[in-house]
């Protein structure tokens, strides 16, 4: 029994472990330097941790599955994508501590990025074909109508001024990329959670598209912030990186808890 508790409430409190430690690495100002420094640490450590814990959470969710099992394929696709992710700040961490470069961009650690998106869109893509036949027409085209209007309201509000400009065209590229990937997240994660509203499991898609929507914040606001160089490590915007893996993670547990106790 004790075993069953700590398996069940250890994920939570790491969860919220990292939480606290978001607010006060993004939450806080800090004067002294031996402070700012700690921040900046802590704040690169989160930016690790964070999709580490939501890839463990997503596999977490896929093994409660039988082999072969296609919803379990989607999370273990989703859990890839966390590891991706987790690589992709590894290597941005080293370029910054080891390298000694501010903010690298582009470098090797945006393929982990891309990969990422490329990952959860799949799993994304494979558990809408699993749950379409469950969402109404209109719930349907409403989401569509969404995910368009928060793109063209992204290429009018951050993109345009970088494509006009002078930025080469592997950023071009990057920037409409990644804000295109993290926008469409949010529909995407919300068609599952229509397909399966009234059950437990829509929780697990709300998380997700939940996700979806601090990925969306946090790419635009960091793209937005890199062009007026305005950006930092400890700036507040990091705290939805964070947000997101944090609410990944909290979907795919919830999802293996309500499979265990199915």
């Amino acid at each position: 029994m004790k075993e069953k508790l700590n398996r069940k409430w250890a994920p939570a409190g790491m969860l919220a472990g990292i939480v606290l430690a978001t607010l006060y690495a993004y939450g806080f100002g800090g004067n002294p330097l031996h402070d700012r420094i700690l921040r900046h640490v802590v704040a690169t450590g989160l930016q690790i941790l964070a999709p580490l814990a939501a890839g463990l959470a997503c596999l977490a969710a896929a093994r409660v599955y039988a082999p072969g099992d296609r919803e379990g394929r989607v999370w273990a696709i989703g859990a890839a994508a966390a590891f991706a992710w987790t690589i992709g700040r590894v290597i941005f961490a080293a370029y910054q501590w080891v390298g000694g470069i501010a903010l690298p961009y582009p470098s090797l650690a945006d393929g982990f990025f891309v990969a990422f998106y490329v990952l959860i869109a799949a799993a994304l893509l494979l558990e809408i074909r699993l749950v379409l036949p469950l969402v109404e027409r209109p719930g349907r085209l409403f989401l569509l109508a969404a995910g368009a209007a928060g793109w063209i309201g992204s290429i009018l509000l951050i993109l345009g001024p970088i494509m006009a400009s002078s930025a080469a065209p592997i950023e071009k590229l990057l920037a409409a990329f990644y804000q295109t990937a993290a926008v469409l997240l949010v529909p995407a994660g919300l068609m599952p959670a229509l397909g399966f509203r009234g059950g437990r499991s829509a929780y697990s898609w709300l998380a997700v598209a939940a996700a979806g929507l601090c990925l969306a914040g946090a790419s635009l606001g960091y793209a937005f912030l890199i062009w007026y160089n305005l950006y930092s490590d400890v700036h507040g915007i990091n705290a939805l990186w964070v947000a997101a893996f944090v609410l990944l993670a909290a979907g795919g547990l919830w999802q293996r808890t309500v499979q265990e106790e199915a």
